[in-house]
C-alpha cells in the first residue's frame, strides 16, 4: 500500500538498531501508531506479541489482517474452495457496476474526479457492494469481512491515480492506474500469540496498556492523515456519505491528530512517553519533522537513557522519473532518526 511514512524500507535498520541497544528479542511490542501494520507484522514474524493501534478504520483493518489474525479464515459459507473460490467471484471481470465510487472518484461520474479509471471504479463499486451484501446476509464472519475489505483497499490503492496521497489526483494517468483492478491473497503470519489491536487515540490508549517495547511512529508533518487518505477510509467505512470539495473529502473533524500541529506536537509526545508503562521506548522521526531533534532528546531524556541512530533514505514516491514527472536529487534525500530509550524512571 502506498503510504506516507511507511517504514517497510527501514525495518532492517530498526531491527539492527534495537539489537545494538540490547533491546529484548521477545516480549510485548506495542505499535501505537500502526498505519498499515508493516512494523507490527515484521516484529510479529520475529516472535513478539503485538499490540497495535491506529485511529483510522482503513489502518485498523490492515492491522486486523496483518497483526491480529494468525490464520486465513475459511469462507465456508461462500465457497468450498476457501479464499481462492471467493477470489474467483470477486475478480470476475463481469462483476462491475456504476455506483458510489464511480460517481465520486472517476472521470465519468458526476464530479469528474480522476482517482480511478471508469473501469476500475465500477469494479471497486461492485466488489465492495458484494462484500457488504455477504456480510449483511451473515455469510461472512468479522474475520472474513475484514480480510476481503483489506484486499479490496490494497487492490484499489495499487491502481489509484495519485502521487503519494489522496489529497489530490493526477491530471495525467500514471501507468499503474490503467492496470485492471485485481484482489490478491494477503500473507498472514502465525506467531502463536494473542495479538491485540485497537482503534483509539494513542494518548488515551497508552494509559490502559502495558508492554516491554513501545514503538512510536507519529505523524511528523502538518499533513493530517484523514484528508490525505480519505478515499481509503471511504472504502473501509462504506457509509456512502455526501462528500465535499474538489477532492471528495469526508468530515474528519473527529480524527485530527495533535502530532500534525506544531503548537501541540511536543506536548502530545511528552504526555505519551510519560504515561507509557514499558521498559523501552523507540521513536522513529524524520529530520523534516515539526518537533526539533533537540526537543525530542529533551523529552525522551526525561524518562531514560537515549541512544540515537540515523539512516539516510530516499524520499517516498510512487513512480520512477519519467517524461511527465521528475524528482530533483536535492528534494529526494531525507534522514530517519531512531531514538531508543531505556526507561529509568
Amino acid at each position: 500500500m502506498k503510504y506516507i511514512g511507511n517504514k517497510t524500507r527501514l525495518l532492517e535498520f530498526i531491527n539492527t538498531s534495537m539489537q545494538k541497544s540490547n533491546v529484548p528479542l521477545s516480549g510485548v511490542f506495542i505499535d501505537i501508531f500502526g498505519g498499515t501494520g508493516s512494523v507490527g507484522k515484521f516484529f510479529k514474524s520475529k516472535g513478539y506479541q503485538i499490540i497495535s493501534n491506529d485511529l483510522m478504520l482503513y489502518s485498523y483493518i490492515a492491522q486486523y489482517v496483518n497483526v491480529y489474525l494468525n490464520k486465513m479464515p475459511t469462507f465456508s459459507k461462500i465457497s468450498s474452495n476457501g479464499i481462492c473460490g471467493v477470489l474467483d467471484i470477486l475478480n470476475n471481470p463481469e462483476l462491475s457496476s456504476r455506483g458510489y465510487i464511480y460517481d465520486n472518484f472517476a472521470p465519468g461520474g458526476s464530479y469528474k474526479r480522476q482517482y480511478f479509471s471508469d473501469a476500475n471504479a465500477m469494479r471497486i463499486d461492485a466488489v465492495r457492494d458484494q462484500i457488504e451484501k455477504w456480510y449483511q446476509q451473515k455469510k461472512l464472519s468479522i474475520d472474513e469481512y475484514y480480510v476481503l475489505v483489506y484486499m479490496l483497499i490494497d487492490a484499489a490503492d495499487f491502481v489509484a491515480n495519485i502521487s503519494g496521497t489522496y489529497g489530490a489526483y493526477l491530471k495525467i494517468w500514471r501507468s499503474m492506474a490503467l492496470k485492471t483492478l485485481c484482489l490478491k491473497i494477503p500473507k498472514i503470519t502465525d506467531n502463536k500469540k494473542n495479538n491485540k489491536i485497537y482503534q483509539l487515540n494513542a494518548n488515551d490508549l497508552i494509559e490502559n496498556i502495558t508492554g516491554d517495547i513501545l514503538y512510536l511512529d507519529p505523524p511528523y508533518n502538518q499533513r493530517q492523515y484523514a484528508p490525505n487518505f480519505h478515499v481509503l477510509e471511504t472504502l473501509a467505512i462504506w457509509d456512502k456519505q455526501k462528500l465535499f470539495g474538489k477532492t471528495g473529502q469526508r468530515d474528519y473533524s473527529n480524527k485530527k491528530s495533535d502530532y500534525c500541529q506544531k503548537s501541540k506536537a511536543s506536548t502530545a509526545l511528552k504526555d505519551l512517553v510519560h504515561k507509557a508503562k514499558c521498559k523501552y521506548i523507540i521513536l522513529s522521526y524524520n529530520n523534516e519533522g515539526i518537533i526539533s531533534r533537540e526537543e525530542i532528546i529533551k523529552i525522551l531524556s526525561s524518562v531514560g537513557i537515549v541512544e540515537e541512530y540515523i539512516q539516510p533514505y530516499r524520499r517516498f514516491r510512487t513512480e520512477k522519473d519519467n517524461d511527465n514527472r521528475h524528482y530533483k536529487d536535492c528534494d529526494d534525500k531525507v534522514q530517519e532518526h531512531l531514538y531508543i530509550v531505556k526507561i529509568s524512571v
